[in-house]
């Protein structure tokens, strides 16, 4: 094993971006776990609860702004260290929230210091790992998002019943400034890196993208005039508005439709979190099987998305179902197609962007996301105090498809204009 990690530092580069993306998860997830118990204790109402998770888009959609720029420019390790401890001093901090509006602030604030972890993780990986295994790569990166969300409900459970709510805030923030410390002494660029050997940073050369740059500076506008770019902020518009619906609001969904206690939350609302984990891996892990067998990655990336679109209207017959046990299967297998989705999107945008510019491209679809599940989060909250799930769970069944025919769209029009993203 010894030998083989000093070969492969690439791979604890990935399982370092793994435990970016729990950590971040976990923060975020914390408040979804509380949601009912802070409607006890502080009077935080559905509405108000839309209102304070949609302000850590609006703070995630700020920071996507400019993120992938500073990060571009000055690279990811010190960009992201200054991220990761603004984002561990807010987490911690949420423990003295006295209302909605004290919450609403500081989830503002952390989703400005989060927006850096995902654009980060897409300049690490193409900085790192050769492109025949960055669909499983970024899979793994991916997968420790619901690994957060796993671990929250029990864990968040345990310190509110054996402590109090606030503890709860204050353990899982400080996690963050373990993170820094690990990232400081561990993270650099590979030709620098003092672990990695003369072999395996000839590897990691030598499978880097070699797409020509065009140009010194980015903006977002000057970006979403490309036709590839526009399709993958309007792919993400439409989807990430159904990764937020499960992150933000599942636990509740199962607590006020079907009759889950706190602790029943702690034992089971973490099950469709696992089943995200599986589908990262298993979707990451057929794409690139494709491309190491001559399969084209586009072609590859694009065929397991739309597998994954078209069950995605599995979400009407989960919200009708009588029995709870399959109402919960169900959504747990929703949440596997939502993530084998989601890890070949983000592996498709990398790969259709020029290193230099990667973590500007995909912060400007990530903004595409934020807004769309801003727009979704408001909508969310207004439709469910006034009719329930069941139309929420309807429209999330056809988002897929829309987005896959947008994204479509504007691959086919860059490739008809034959310009590279450089050229916008």
């Amino acid at each position: 094993m010894r030998a083989f990690l000093q070969e492969h530092r690439r791979w604890l580069i990935t399982a370092l971006l793994f435990f970016i993306s729990l950590i971040s998860y976990l923060d975020r997830q914390t408040l979804s776990v509380l949601a009912n118990t802070l409607d006890q204790t502080l009077g935080v109402s559905p509405a108000q609860y839309s209102y304070v998770v949609t302000a850590f888009l609006i703070g995630s959609g700020i920071g996507y702004s400019f993120a992938g720029r500073v990060i571009d420019r000055l690279g990811a390790r010190i960009s992201f260290a200054v991220a990761v401890a603004v984002w561990s001093v807010v987490a911690v901090l949420h423990s003295l929230a006295v209302g909605w509006i004290s919450l609403l602030v500081l989830r503002l604030i952390l989703g400005l210091g989060e927006s850096f972890a995902t654009p980060t993780a897409a300049k690490v990986l193409t900085a790192w790992i050769p492109r025949r295994e960055r669909g499983l790569c970024w899979a793994v990166f991916s997968m420790g998002n619901f690994v957060g969300a796993v671990i929250a409900p029990p864990l968040v459970v345990w310190l509110t019943l054996r402590y109090n709510w606030r503890i709860s805030f204050v353990a899982t923030g400080a996690l963050g400034f373990a993170l820094l410390l690990v990232w400081l002494w561990f993270y650099d660029n590979p030709e620098k890196h003092r672990m990695v050997s003369a072999s395996e940073r000839k590897v990691i050369l030598e499978g880097r993208d070699l797409t020509p740059v065009a140009f010194g500076r980015v903006s977002t506008l000057r970006l979403l005039r490309h036709p590839a770019v526009l399709g993958f902020f309007f792919t993400r518009f439409f989807t990430d508005s159904f990764t937020l619906f499960f992150v933000f609001w599942l636990p509740a969904y199962f607590q006020t439709s079907r009759a889950f206690t706190l602790a029943m939350i702690g034992l089971m609302a973490w099950i469709p979190y696992l089943g995200a984990d599986v589908g990262f891996l298993t979707g990451g892990a057929i794409s690139d099987w494709l491309v190491r067998r001559g399969v084209d990655s586009r072609r590859a990336r694009k065929g397991v998305m739309l597998v994954a679109a078209c069950l995605m209207p599995l979400t009407l017959v989960a919200v009708r179902v009588q029995a709870a046990p399959l109402a919960l299967g169900l959504i747990t297998f929703i949440m596997l197609l939502q993530a084998a989705w989601n890890t070949n999107l983000t592996t498709l945008t990398i790969e259709s962007t020029p290193p230099q510019h990667v973590a500007s491209v995909i912060a400007v679809a990530l903004l595409g996301g934020t807004l769309g599940g801003s727009i979704s989060t408001l909508l969310t909250g207004r439709v469910i105090a006034a009719v329930g799930y069941v139309p929420v769970f309807t429209a999330l069944g056809f988002v897929h498809l829309t987005a896959y025919a947008i994204m479509s769209a504007g691959l086919r029009a860059a490739d008809s204009q034959k310009e590279a993203i450089t050229a916008a």
